[in-house]
């Protein structure tokens, strides 16, 4: 009697188990035949946006010689970043990335003070992201400006022959590349940087340890340069004299764009007006990047390498800050 009595209560046991398996079963979205469903039809319609972003946010390095380079050893507002991710979080496919970056709206040179900095003029970069340390020669400045000499280089030989340069005709100055300085000259016959005219520019660097080329003369007498003919180009207003670089020299890859007030602008990756003008070497990152596509679809990105490079003779503490802008437009 004890056994049937234990047998009676482990199936009644077994009972309560499956209804209740079969319970939680239903509860759970489980597949029984004996269910009915019902179901709403869902739609989303997304709207148009463009929309792209840059990270990380900011960027700083610390400890940065004069004439030298700032790399992921000395940034140090994150965690020792070399590059920055562009990124499609819009709803429209972005066909052209460029960039832009602020820079001193005078010489920061000679000036007893970094209130005339610009850490935007400093900013290179790359599309080689194999490294956190890709090779040298692929960066290039954003839309780096330079100033003509306000002091009197007395070293430096101007294409008429004087020495120091006629600066009634002739107006100097230096492309800042970090620890090599590459000196150059313009033609401003008609009185007027923005005009077309020819810009010469040195072959041999500046250093601490080599004068470099300081002969514009002639190439038979010592003279090693390239030139490059500057035409008046209008755009927004405003007149420039542009060009690009001459491909035999190191500075080979960028376009140039000289102000009324002879500043001397040097662009790889900046196509704003005027580096937007017909046959520039400025580029489109999307051009260059290697995208599996012909556009950036939404929720692909891209990397670039960044640095900075510091010139000689600026001054010591914290540069003013600066920025640089990705900048996309959609198909």
């Amino acid at each position: 009697m004890k056994i049937r009595r234990s047998l009676y209560i482990g199936v009644l046991t077994v009972l309560l188990l499956w209804i209740l398996m079969d319970s939680v079963s239903a509860q759970l979205g489980g597949n029984l035949t004996k269910d009915e469903s019902d179901y709403i039809n869902i739609t989303v319609n997304v709207s148009t946006e463009c929309m792209i972003d840059v990270q990380p946010a900011a960027l700083a390095w610390d400890g940065v010689a004069p004439g030298s380079v700032g790399d992921n050893n000395t940034e140090v507002l994150g965690d020792h970043y070399f590059a920055i991710q562009i990124e499609n979080i819009g709803s429209r496919n972005i066909t052209r990335v460029w960039f832009n970056a602020t820079y001193p709206a005078a010489s920061p040179f000679a000036r007893g003070s970094a209130a005339f900095t610009d850490a935007g003029n400093y900013v290179v970069l790359s599309n080689d992201t194999s490294s956190t340390n890709p090779p040298a020669n692929g960066f290039f400045f954003i839309n780096r400006v330079e100033y003509n000499e306000t002091r009197q280089l007395v070293y430096l030989r101007d294409p008429a022959g004087n020495l120091p340069p006629n600066s009634g005709t002739y107006t100097y100055g230096r492309f800042r590349n970090a620890t090599n300085e590459y000196f150059w000259m313009y033609d401003q016959t008609y009185g007027n940087c923005n005009t077309s005219g020819t810009l010469w520019i040195g072959t041999e660097p500046h250093t601490r340890t080599q004068t470099g080329t300081t002969n514009f003369q002639s190439q038979a007498i010592g003279g090693t340069f390239t030139t490059t003919q500057l035409t008046t180009y209008n755009c927004a207003g405003l007149s420039y004299a542009v060009g690009n670089v001459n491909s035999s020299s190191p500075l080979a890859g960028y376009s140039v764009a000289m102000s009324p007030t002879c500043q001397l602008f040097f662009s790889r990756w900046n196509r704003d007006c005027p580096f937007d003008y017909s046959g520039t070497t400025a580029v489109f990152a999307d051009d260059v990047v290697g995208f599996p596509t012909a556009t950036l679809w939404p929720g692909d990105s891209f990397a670039l390498a960044i640095k900075v490079y510091v010139p000689y003779g600026i001054y010591e503490g914290q540069s003013v800050p600066g920025k640089i802008w990705a900048i996309a437009t959609s198909a």
